[in-house]
């Protein structure tokens, strides 16, 4: 069922009371979805699931506090210095755990430098633009009944 608004407008000259104009503008209303339910999860769950170190879980706790309202985290070689001097790590194991949470979708290189936190993990601002940006990524999680995990990740560019 498609909702809708239906506007109309009359002009009528005063004098005479003769209708000029009448229009009907009908306006169709995209519905968005509700948010859905959500819990908080911490990076030291999502670092057990994806198999992370304690190191890559630091450095992936400074990439998400680092993040702006889009999801964007800028990495150029002065930032890769200071979470690596912070999580007392090399700019080497810095590099690898960027490399390793792209290959995991947990980033996105968006451009030289520029990664983007996956969205359905990591959402901060309004609702409407979260769901916006997770249509670029899909990640499923499935675990059999003997407690294999299947990752599948899909990156929509």
């Amino acid at each position: 069922m498609s909702d809708y608004i239906e506007k109309r407008e009359q002009v009528v000259d005063k004098l005479t009371g003769e209708l000029l104009s009448d229009k009907t503008n009908i306006i169709d209303i995209n519905r968005m979805p509700v948010e859905p339910g959500y819990i908080k999860f911490y990076i030291d769950d999502l670092s057990l699931l994806n198999r992370l170190t304690a190191g890559e879980t630091r450095i992936l706790l400074y990439l998400a506090a680092g993040a702006d309202y889009s999801g964007e985290v800028l990495l150029p070689l002065g930032i890769k210095k200071r979470i690596a001097s912070s999580a007392d790590l090399s700019v080497q194991a810095v590099s690898n755990a960027i490399t390793k949470f792209v290959s995991k979708s947990i980033l996105k290189r968006t451009d030289t430098s520029i990664y983007e936190l996956n969205p359905d993990l990591f959402a901060r601002g309004k609702w409407r633009e979260i769901r916006e940006r997770r249509k670029a990524f899909y990640t499923k999680i499935t675990y059999t009944p003997d407690g294999q995990r299947t990752v599948e990740t899909n990156l929509v560019n």
